[in-house]
């Protein structure tokens, strides 16, 4: 496997002509990264000791070769990343979360470790199609979104993703085969299943999409984990506002799981300016009444939530906007809050398109929170900042 992996960070980029079934693609960055953790948040007996000041540093290459020819296509997709800095220095609890693979099969490789760098590689789209009429029937490791509102997507059963994971724009993939099935012009039928080395810890489902009165709507009923779930979602417009929404409610096949509701919607426009704006709310029954601040490191770039429990917190209002300047420079703006503790989520990011293979990111994450050691008065937890530079090819 690494001889293949060797092999495939050689391939000459010419290789690939236009006529040619075989396309070739990627990119190169650098993010460097830094946070600053406030300290007030401790106990007095643990400041001394605590790391307030943490730098990190991310070379990240990505590999994208697709096949197309008649009736079949392929996809093998690889992410090769050095680590450099205070992750790699947290020791064993980082490498054994970089190095674990969530599929049925390990396509994950750790190179090289030492205390503050690590060279790793992992295989997160590797799969094959046959189309058929009507339809077509994929496996292996790929991607099944059927999530249909713009940040939280209770409907994504088999592949929810970290929406602070700025960096990973291609999202996870999941071991799996999925048929799908399009009766009609506007409808669409889809089976997956996405089996665990544990049967109990697989999952299966049906989805059923279709237009009616102007709405697009789609039923999804399956096993998840040891959970029947049944959910649905919808995407049209209320006047001039888009409307979306999806849910999906999980009933227990064993007494150490609770059963759950997951709900989010939202409303978005587009004003004559050009500028996106969006308002949801999430409601996430598995999650804990009371948000603590350890529960902000979750959100960590590589972790993923379960659909069942996609977010920290049992209700959070989202406010996104986007807008381009002109068309080389675009900025963002992302707003959580939850009454949990008062805690509050800041994430605004600007991007400059350098060349028509270059781009430069600046963005940040700010966490605050009500602080329990100071007599609940609200601050900020940490303090992160981000710059980017990618080039694709």
């Amino acid at each position: 496997m690494k001889r293949l992996i060797f092999i495939l960070s050689l391939l000459p980029l010419g290789l690939w002509a236009q006529e040619s079934p075989w396309q070739f693609q990627g990119y190169l960055k650098y993010l460097g990264s830094y946070s600053h953790l406030n300290a007030n948040f401790y106990p007095e007996s643990l400041r001394p000791g605590l790391k307030v000041d943490n730098y990190d540093q991310l070379i990240h290459n990505r590999f994208d070769l697709k096949y197309y020819k008649g009736h079949w296509s392929g996809a093998l997709s690889m992410r090769n990343r050095l680590f450099q800095g205070a992750s790699p220095a947290q020791g064993d609890a980082f490498m054994d979360a970089l190095e674990t693979d969530a599929g049925l099969v390990d396509l994950s490789f750790l190179y090289w470790r030492s205390d503050e760098v690590l060279l790793h590689t992992i295989f997160d789209r590797a799969w094959l199609q046959y189309e058929f009429k009507n339809g077509n029937i994929r496996l292996g490791r790929q991607r099944i979104n059927w999530g249909i509102n713009t940040i939280f997507n209770p409907n994504d059963i088999l592949n929810q993703y970290n929406f602070f994971d700025f960096d990973y724009e291609e999202r996870p993939g999941t071991d799996a085969v999925r048929v799908q099935w399009f009766p009609s012009f506007d409808s669409q039928l889809e089976l997956a299943l996405a089996p665990a080395k544990e049967i109990a810890q697989s999952t299966a489902a049906l989805r059923y999409r279709n237009n009616a009165l102007t709405y697009d709507l789609q039923g999804i009923a399956g096993y998840f984990k040891d959970n029947l779930t049944l959910g649905a979602g919808w995407a049209g417009n209320i006047w001039d506002l888009g409307f979306k929404g999806e849910f999906n409610y999980y009933w227990p096949l064993n007494d150490l799981q609770q059963e759950a509701w997951v709900f989010s919607t939202g409303l978005d426009y587009v004003l004559s300016n050009g500028l996106y704006i969006s308002a949801g709310y999430l409601y996430n029954q598995s999650a804990p009444q009371e948000g603590g601040i350890g529960d902000f490191g979750q959100l960590g770039a590589g972790q993923v939530l379960s659909p069942k429990n996609p977010f920290i917190f049992q209700h959070t209002a989202i406010v996104n906007s986007n807008y381009a300047f002109n068309p080389l420079f675009n900025g963002s703006f992302t707003l959580m809050y939850s009454p949990d503790a008062h805690s509050t989520i800041v994430f605004p990011s600007l991007s400059y398109s350098l060349s028509t293979n270059l781009d430069l990111m600046l963005a940040g994450q700010f966490f605050l929170s009500d602080n329990p050691i100071e007599n609940d008065y609200w601050q900020w937890l940490v303090r992160a900042t981000y710059l980017r530079l990618k080039w694709s090819f």
